[in-house]
């Protein structure tokens, strides 16, 4: 099995900019929730015998609820949980991005989900029709470098093995100082 784990904010905050700019989405809730929902389409078309875990931080509408209901195995809404907003609405975009990666993984452990790769979107990316399962589907760590750096890695779509996920987990703890001070989390990635 693959759990593909998809992280998003649909809603994002208007009043608080990145670091890196004052605009936080060029995009509305109702675009960001259609591309989402391209997102979760592209994951079931392209991977095979998976599991969708959606890791949002947004207070769903009902059209909203029904659909991720429908359409993905596991849902987890981060946002009655207060305490992480701060983290996930900073002016650090690696450090939501970061956070949700690790409540995912607790999540799956908590449910002890067992799976064979750990696969990880973004939720406004989309597997297009040269993406290829075959190349992603081996007991390798496998991430795409951007323009060739491997010093900046693209972090919209990953796959680890199961057998790392904790690896990943810990590495994302160790380094959440460096996560809140801003850096690119595809330099961090890397």
């Amino acid at each position: 099995m693959n759990i593909v784990l998809i992280t998003s904010v649909i809603n994002t905050p208007k009043n608080i900019p990145w670091s890196y700019s004052n605009v936080r989405s060029v995009f509305n809730r109702e675009e960001r929730y259609n591309q989402l929902k391209l997102t979760i389409i592209s994951a079931k078309e392209k991977i095979p015998n998976n599991k969708i875990l959606l890791v949002e931080c947004s207070e769903f509408t009902k059209e909203e609820q029904n659909y991720f209901e429908k359409e993905c195995d596991y849902i987890l809404n981060l946002w009655d949980r207060k305490d992480l907003h701060k983290f996930i609405f900073s002016p650090s975009k690696a450090l939501g991005f970061g956070l949700m990666i690790i409540e995912g993984i607790n999540y799956l452990t908590e449910k002890n989900l067992k799976f064979e790769h750990f696969v990880k979107m973004g939720g406004r990316y989309w597997l297009n029709d040269d993406f290829d399962y075959k190349q992603w589907d081996n007991d390798k760590i496998v991430v795409n470098k951007i323009r060739g750096d491997p010093n900046n890695i693209q972090v919209g779509y990953f796959k680890i093995p199961y057998n790392l996920k904790e690896n990943l987990k810990e590495f994302l703890v160790y380094n959440m100082d460096k996560m809140k001070s801003c850096i690119g989390f595809e330099v961090l990635f890397s």
